[in-house]
């Protein structure tokens, strides 16, 4: 009768490690494909930036030695994230492509100034910033101009902002989801352990004592969950590079890095301090109590 007993022990905490497990490996699973979804959407703010440019007109008689100076110095501007010299042919030769005809032709010489189009870093695109690099743009020697298209980028500015209060928010839920589930998993498998600990408290073992073996395994079963969600996750990354590489970014390296280092840890981390929480409450509760968890 108690080889039975100690089977059926032996078989129901294991079933238990294992529901936890998939739970918890499900979880991380998706807290890494929402962490894919989140970095693409922080990327298109800058993907929109990127097609927004400050163009630099130059005065009519700067040579095209005048115009690499200018443009050196424009490239020393803390406001500047890349630059590009356009002159006046090339502006002339768009032009063409645009209207489908040879303008010089008709008009019988080139209007276009040369240009120089630059793209800003992130730390400027605002209001503000736009204004003051306008303004230094405009002090240079040889410039006599500096033009953007004020109210896409203030909407553009604007939607920016949006997007990443959305985003943190949205982040900020997740994480607490995450952690309710998880704990609400641990919890349920360490309840099914709870006669145990209370056995192990009636034959002398100490808080401590009770607790490290939970701790332990609890911070293996978190590593072992993160790289089964990893092992997930990567399978459906090579599903969907081929049909959504346009989409969404696949293939950056250094972020999915640190994504999966965040699901080993948070794993980890996670089961650690709610087995520490709930396996210290069952060493504190009486025999009694244990018959309603």
């Amino acid at each position: 009768m108690s080889l039975k007993l100690k089977k059926f022990v032996t078989n129901r905490l294991r079933t238990s490690y294992l529901s936890s497990l998939i739970s918890t490996s499900l979880v991380l699973f998706l807290l890494g494909v929402v962490g894919i979804l989140v970095y693409n959407l922080n990327r298109l703010p800058e993907t929109i930036r990127d097609q927004i440019t400050v163009s630099i007109n130059l005065e009519d008689t700067i040579s095209d030695r005048g115009a690499m100076r200018v443009l050196a110095i424009i490239e020393l501007k803390d406001f500047v994230d890349r630059a590009k010299y356009k002159s006046r042919d090339d502006a002339a030769k768009e032009m063409s492509v645009e209207l489908g005809e040879n303008f010089i032709k008709l008009l019988g010489e080139n209007p276009l100034p040369s240009q120089i189009e630059i793209n800003l870093k992130s730390d400027y695109f605002s209001p503000e910033g736009i204004e003051k690099a306008i303004r230094e743009l405009e002090n240079i020697e040889g410039v006599r101009n500096a033009t953007y298209h004020k109210p896409l980028f203030e909407q553009v500015a604007e939607n920016t902002k949006n997007v990443s209060i959305i985003l943190l928010i949205f982040v900020a839920l997740l994480l607490f989801i995450s952690v309710f589930l998880i704990n609400n998993t641990i919890r349920l498998a360490i309840y099914s352990k709870r006669f145990l600990i209370n056995t192990m408290k009636l034959v002398g073992a100490n808080t401590t004592f009770i607790r490290t073996p939970f701790l332990a395994a609890s911070v293996w079963q978190g590593l072992i969950a993160g790289f089964i969600a990893i092992i997930l996750l990567l399978g459906l990354i090579l599903f969907l590079k081929n049909d959504f590489s346009n989409i969404l970014e696949l293939t950056d390296a250094k972020m999915f890095g640190a994504l999966f280092a965040m699901m080993l840890v948070l794993g980890s981390l996670i089961s650690f301090i709610s087995t520490y929480i709930i396996v210290t409450r069952y060493t504190k509760i009486g025999a009694d109590d244990l018959w309603e968890g």
